[in-house]
């Protein structure tokens, strides 16, 4: 299971085989290690070097993030063991049949993912702009198909991604919430702000299970390798967005399991000449909430043709990547949302 701390200044202690939260001397919390895959740290929170020591033995990624969600860094266990997978990764980035092919996979079910969930909310919506986008992307998609290398397929996807989010804000039915399009740095209204802090809980999980498969990190096959950038986390997340995160912002938004009392406007933690908006503290355990909801949803994953959690189709989908990597299956199949 994951945990997620918003509270601030609690302490975090090792008992045995149970991590202990307290608030200054009283215990609050207590949770054994072999419950636990993930902790999301929100502000600050203070760990002793026995709790350091245990998670690190017991292969438990921590995740520290701001107050307002923006992601810092995490404390993770030593990385998996299997350098030739590494090394069929390296071969198949240089080898520029192979990336494209899987690059392809990428945005191809991103695409078609991103057509289904329009199609599932303008059943009801019956709105004629809407209906265009779902044609626009099905055109995309050809092309995606068609694309001859990389920058073609750039192209084919940043079309795709302004066609569905020009058509975002209409899925939201709140009185009063304008959605001005996606915006990243910094968020500028609550749609953007909860779609932005969404996206950042996915790249956590999948960089998360990367690693602990051998995979290296910062090596994708779409996004451009740059210092820092965990590329190949940012390609396996494209099939996931539209999946996880964009109908977890539409459905919060329309229950009003968030509401416009749940944001507040600060100065950007980037640049304080510029205003933020993020979840209050109340609001933000709300959401994280819903997100670990959608997350243990579950979903029929065709290859087994079983029905397993969100985040283990996500485990399966790394696996299928890594056999592909490795010779034992042909072509990635991106995972697509059930119609």
């Amino acid at each position: 299971m994951a945990l997620y701390i918003t509270e601030q200044g609690l302490k975090i202690r090792r008992e045995g085989q149970r991590l202990q939260l307290f608030r200054e001397k009283k215990l609050v919390r207590e949770l054994r290690f072999e419950d636990l895959d993930e902790i999301y740290i929100f502000g600050r929170t203070h760990f002793t070097a026995q709790a350091i020591q245990a998670l690190l033995k017991n292969k438990i990624y921590v995740h520290f993030l701001t107050s307002s969600g923006k992601y810092l860094g995490r404390l993770a266990p030593p990385k998996g063991k299997n350098i030739e997978l590494r090394l069929s990764q390296f071969r198949a980035f240089e080898d520029e049949k192979r990336r494209l092919s899987l690059a392809k996979s990428f945005i191809l079910a991103k695409v078609k993912n991103q057509r289904t969930f329009l199609r599932r909310h303008n059943r009801k919506l019956k709105q004629n702009r809407i209906a265009q986008a779902i044609l626009q992307l099905k055109k995309q998609i050809i092309q995606v198909e068609r694309s001859h290398n990389l920058e073609n397929l750039r192209g084919a996807e940043g079309i795709a991604a302004n066609i569905y989010f020009e058509v975002f804000g209409r899925l939201i039915q709140v009185k009063g919430l304008k959605f001005p399009g996606r915006i990243r740095r910094p968020p500028p209204d609550p749609i953007n702000a909860l779609l932005s802090l969404g996206y950042t809980l996915l790249c956590t999980q999948i960089w998360s299970m990367v690693e602990a498969s051998s995979l290296d990190a910062y090596l994708g096959f779409l996004h451009v390798p740059e210092y820092g950038r965990p590329s190949l986390v940012l390609d396996l997340m494209e099939e996931w967005r539209p999946i996880i995160v964009d109908p977890l912002v539409v459905r919060v938004l329309n229950w009003g399991t968030i509401k416009a009392e749940d944001f507040i406007e600060e100065p950007w933690e980037e640049d304080e000449d510029f205003s933020s908006i993020h979840l209050s503290p109340q609001g933000l355990r709300k959401f994280l909430a819903q997100f670990h909801r959608r997350m243990e949803e579950e979903a029929t994953y065709t290859p087994l043709n079983k029905r397993f959690r969100y985040k283990d189709i996500m485990q399966q989908q790394i696996w299928h990547l890594n056999r592909v990597l490795l010779g034992k299956e042909k072509n990635y199949n991106g995972f697509i949302f059930e119609h």
